[in-house]
């Protein structure tokens, strides 16, 4: 048993690092988008402002989630994944999603723009933490305890793979994995993360594109000025920054060198305007976020479903991050994937934010 309501207070250190990395974000992204918003718009704070109002938006959106009581999420669980998942058709729709450099991932209503990918992240970790805690007895056996979500994720993965998103796709996966390794064989694990490699794998092999990006991260410098430029110009931030970087505002990469520097690579032009410092701090906060969420999992163990649910939302904040970090640096393969709470972007921020106010709701939580 356990109370959903109960004095205990949120943990500070989750809280104290979520605001640090929204610090972080503005002061980055303002540095990152200076010049181009000053080039494209005439105004050098024209994208940093808007920043601030998706970064407002995720605030009110991190606020109601860490006052709202977790088992109101449990009961909404199956009717958000069948919500997400005619989003995602819908997006797929030619007349109805928007489409920018050749992925079609976006909804448009009126002044808005939303990705489906982003929000698929949190129906599917709320959703398999009530499926979870429903089949908690029987998870032991092949079908609900492989065959299930093994079906479910191929659902969401082909739908974003559509789009494609390659990226939310891998995310989605292993943040599924990880809350399944919680309660599932290892049998079954292991069974669900070769067929989902050998999948990754095919994928890959087949498009030209994927390859052309696995060839890029083995030797960038075959193709320096195409395939492997982005990846060669982010090892040139990295290493330029030395230990204690070139000073806030004075990396160079940003100006038109390293393509998206604020959004999938604005990790790089951390290492270079705050060093080597500045980018293990950053990395640190991460680490952090994910000793604090393992550890209010721990604590909830009694209760499956919000035991998970820590775990999901922990992991869909942290794995993009050391996924992001391993591509900044060279050590995987170029992908669309953002620094979460530090990147530019709107949908994506409102999702980590909402992730972030479930766990630190889970904090409070009293198992007794």
């Amino acid at each position: 048993m356990y109370r959903s309501e109960s004095p205990a207070r949120p943990d500070g250190w989750l809280l104290a690092a979520t605001f640090i990395l929204l610090a972080v974000s503005v002061l980055m992204v303002f540095s990152t988008t200076a010049v181009p918003s000053q080039e494209f718009y005439g105004d050098s704070t024209s994208m940093v402002k808007r920043h601030l109002l998706h970064m407002i938006a995720g605030l009110a959106v991190f606020f109601v989630f860490s006052r709202l009581n977790p088992l109101l999420l449990q009961r909404i669980a199956v009717p958000l994944l069948f919500l997400t998942l005619s989003l995602l058709i819908v997006v797929l729709i030619p007349s109805v999603g928007h489409s920018a450099g050749g992925a079609q991932r976006w909804l448009t209503v009126g002044p808005l723009r939303m990705q489906p990918g982003e929000l698929a992240k949190v129906a599917i970790i709320i959703y398999f933490a009530a499926y979870i805690d429903a089949n908690r007895a029987r998870m032991n056996l092949l079908v609900p305890g492989a065959i299930v979500p093994l079906v479910v994720i191929s659902a969401l993965a082909g739908l974003l793979l559509l789009e494609p998103d390659f990226g939310s796709t891998a995310v989605l996966t292993l943040v599924v994995l990880f809350q399944l390794f919680t309660v599932c064989r290892l049998s079954h694990l292991v069974g669900l993360g070769v067929l989902a490699a050998t999948a990754g794998s095919i994928l890959i092999l087949t498009s030209p594109y994927r390859m052309r990006r696995l060839l890029a991260f083995l030797d960038p410098f075959q193709d320096a000025s195409a395939s492997g430029y982005q990846l060669i110009q982010s090892l040139i931030a990295v290493g330029s920054g030395g230990m204690s970087g070139a000073g806030l505002g004075a990396g160079k990469q940003k100006l038109f060198y390293l393509p998206a520097a604020h959004t999938d690579f604005i990790y790089a032009v951390i290492a270079e305007e705050l060093g080597l410092l500045g980018a293990l701090f950053v990395l640190g906060v991460f680490l952090l976020v994910l000793a604090r969420g393992l550890l209010v999992a721990k604590r909830l163990a009694g209760h499956p479903f919000l035991s998970t649910l820590a775990v999901g939302c922990t992991m869909l904040i942290v794995l993009p991050a050391l996924l992001n970090v391993g591509v900044v640096v060279g050590l995987l393969p170029t992908k669309g994937m953002v620094l979460p709470l530090v990147a530019y972007g709107g949908t994506a921020m409102m999702v980590h934010l909402a992730a972030m106010g479930i766990l630190l709701r889970l904090s409070k939580m009293d198992p007794s």
